[in-house]
């Protein structure tokens, strides 16, 4: 099979969840026997770096059948590539690898028209698009927080949607919003991470019949061993991601001063790990704050060690679960999968996690992890004191870990939908046709 997966970013530029899922699908299906290209589009601020004067695709250097893409004229409110020449291009690459499947991981830094292009370029292709955000629904960065009061928002409209954003009238939403819709018509399949995030988008109207369940899956990391392993005192705590106001790094930070202050942490001490990627991204003011949390840490250093061991490769994602007992995924938002989760399980790490989206939907409490509402840093500092030098919860926890998703299964599920919508696709083309003979 001919599989053509498109990205946003890849994982050789920046970190995120969307692009490694992509990447681990292209690897998988590569290894698997199918003919598969990676296509990742990346914002002009890395054309110097990356990119070749006057060429839009470009091969990714050292790497075989992965491409970057580089729209010009890009409208990140509307998440279009508005110069014609730059689709065209795109057009033309599609249309000469000639793909059974075209299969959309986002759209940003690509182009929702980029759904109408393939359609054109591919008209027997399946295509389908997977939801890793809200960012069709929400234009606060996906994350359907108010930028107003930080709080979460439950559903996206014209007005409420204009109050994140006064500058911009009611009516312009719903531009959007029609837009985007009126091209994701040319999908024939969506596929969602969680249930949650299902939900999310059947309420915005998407097409149910359309609509998948698939789980993210990467290739198994750590080893039997690691996944025994643990420290002597079960008080080394870590947080994997990116150190960025939605995430949750400072919510950690707030726990530990709470327990310092109130001397709620014994004598044995605990140890964060912070492995952090794009802090750069994070506003000013929220590195600020990061800096003033761990200046404060620093006054109670025989109670609390932090270590930040800055951003990591995926490769070294196991070596450094192993240094630590416990993962922390404080996240702030509707986090809608979790690959973080995935990782610590592949590590036999128990997990703390906030009490929403899809962190809730697949942590149940007490069971394969322990969960805390949401934001709360009095309640993870309460949580943190009971996990610290517990080995019995940490055995109970660890031995009711299930194996994760793999990177191969995620993609035999994939197959699975793409060739339903193949089968459909051809039986729709041979009715057509013996209607037009009649």
């Amino acid at each position: 099979m001919r599989i053509l997966i498109v990205s946003f970013l890849h994982p050789a530029i920046a970190a995120g969840g969307s692009q490694q899922v992509a990447h681990e699908m292209f690897m998988a299906a590569s290894k698997s026997g199918h003919d598969t290209w990676l296509l990742s589009g990346v914002p002009l601020s890395h054309l110097d770096g990356f990119g070749k004067p006057g060429a839009p695709i470009v091969p990714l250097p050292g790497s075989e059948r992965q491409y970057l893409y580089f729209p010009t004229a890009f409208d990140q409110r509307n998440f279009s590539s508005r110069d014609w020449r730059t689709n065209d291009y795109l057009r033309r690459f599609v249309s000469r690898l000639d793909p059974d499947i075209i299969h959309f991981h986002h759209y940003q830094w690509v182009g929702i028209e980029a759904l109408r292009v393939a359609r054109i370029a591919a008209p027997r292709a399946v295509l389908g698009l997977t939801f890793h955000d809200m960012w069709a629904i929400c234009m606060a960065d996906g994350l359907m927080v108010t930028r107003t009061a930080g709080s979460l928002c439950e559903r996206a409209g014209s007005v409420r949607c204009s109050d994140c954003f006064p500058e911009l009238r009611p009516e312009f939403f719903w531009l959007r919003e029609i837009r985007q819709k009126y091209l994701m018509e040319e999908c024939d399949l969506f596929v969602f991470p969680s249930h949650f995030i299902k939900s999310r988008y059947k309420d915005w109207g998407l097409s149910v019949d359309k609509c998948v369940v698939i789980p993210n899956g990467q290739h198994e990391i750590g080893n039997p061993a690691q996944r025994r392993g643990h420290s002597k005192r079960y008080n080394r705590f870590g947080f994997f991601g990116q150190l960025l106001e939605h995430k949750g790094a400072h919510i950690i930070l707030e726990a530990l001063l709470i327990l310092a202050k109130s001397n709620s942490i014994s004598k044995n001490g605990i140890v964060i790990e912070l492995n952090g990627a794009n802090k750069s991204w994070a506003s000013r003011k929220y590195r600020q704050n990061l800096d003033r949390l761990l200046a404060e840490l620093a006054s109670y250093s025989s109670l609390v060690e932090v270590i930040d061991r800055g951003p990591y490769p995926h490769s070294a994602v196991a070596k450094r679960m192993a240094n630590c007992d416990w993962v922390i995924v404080p996240s702030t938002w509707w986090e809608i999968f979790g690959l973080v989760v995935t990782e610590a399980w592949m590590c036999g790490r128990p997990v703390l996690v906030s009490n929403i989206g899809g962190l809730a939907e697949r942590v149940k409490d007490g069971e394969n992890g322990l969960r805390f509402p949401v934001g709360d840093a009095n309640a993870l500092a309460l949580l943190i004191s009971k996990v610290a030098e517990n080995p019995e919860l940490w055995h109970k926890l660890n031995s009711s870990i299930a194996a994760p998703a793999t990177a191969n299964q995620m993609v035999g599920n994939y197959l699975v939908e793409w060739r339903a919508r193949m089968g459909s696709k051809l039986a729709l083309r041979a009715t057509s046709a013996s209607l037009a003979d009649s």
